[in-house]
């Protein structure tokens, strides 16, 4: 019987702990939503925690609980997001299409991905401030730069198959990649522009999207 109710005591303190790290998580994935949309609309630097936790409907004290700075905030949705592109890319990765149908769906994907979550790709975009290296160490930017170096890998891993199979011709990896990344973002940027300039639109996103990889694998292909 004493045996009994020692395993039942630890039976509950577990259940109680678990209940308390799902609640943990639930609230810190509420605090994330929230400053997703503050830093889009804000930028990194401008962002408060104020701000972030009125909108999450927290007193400041408290979301500290959860966060010890912005800057945590901030690498925490960068690398939520690297991490969701770099499970979908493993996933292309690991299908039986061709590496050329493998990098075209990449692309697919990285548009889908903007439309679905355009303020990941404004998180991006502040990696490009300057002002960023006084306001985050360079212990995190390393650890940014390991994340996004990762996910780099598995895309030029996929041209190298393309190379591999005659499919492409011979190419710098990297340098491939970094053109199509670069590519994306700034059609996207060009769109964000126009529409906050009140400009004419001009072609649609998913048109230039599909003309742009177009351009880049009439120049990949042998």
């Amino acid at each position: 019987m004493i045996h009994e109710r020692q395993n039942d005591g630890k039976t509950k303190m577990k259940s109680t702990t678990q209940r308390r790290e799902r609640e943990r998580d639930a609230r810190r994935q509420a605090i994330l939503a929230q400053a997703k949309s503050v830093f889009a609309e804000r930028g990194f630097l401008n962002a408060t925690v104020e701000e972030i936790a009125e909108r999450a409907e927290l007193a400041v004290g408290t979301l500290y609980r959860y966060f010890q700075s912005k800057e945590e905030i901030y690498v925490s949705l960068l690398f939520e997001a690297m991490n969701i592109f770099y499970d979908r890319i493993e996933t292309i990765r690991a299908s039986d299409a061709s590496p050329d149908a493998q990098l075209r769906a990449v692309w697919d994907f990285f548009y889908e991905f903007y439309q679905s979550q355009p303020e990941y790709y404004r998180g991006f975009i502040f990696l490009h401030n300057e002002g960023l290296r006084d306001v985050i160490s360079p212990k995190v930017m390393n650890q940014i730069n390991r994340y996004a170096g990762r996910n780099f890998r598995q895309v030029s891993q996929i041209v190298q198959a393309g190379m591999d199979a005659q499919i492409f011709r011979p190419v710098d990896t990297r340098l491939a990649v970094d053109v199509m990344w670069s590519l994306l973002m700034g059609l996207a940027q060009l769109v964000e522009t126009r529409r906050n300039l009140d400009a004419p639109n001009g072609a649609a996103l998913d048109t230039l999207h599909r003309q742009a990889f177009d351009w880049v694998e009439c120049g990949l292909r042998r």
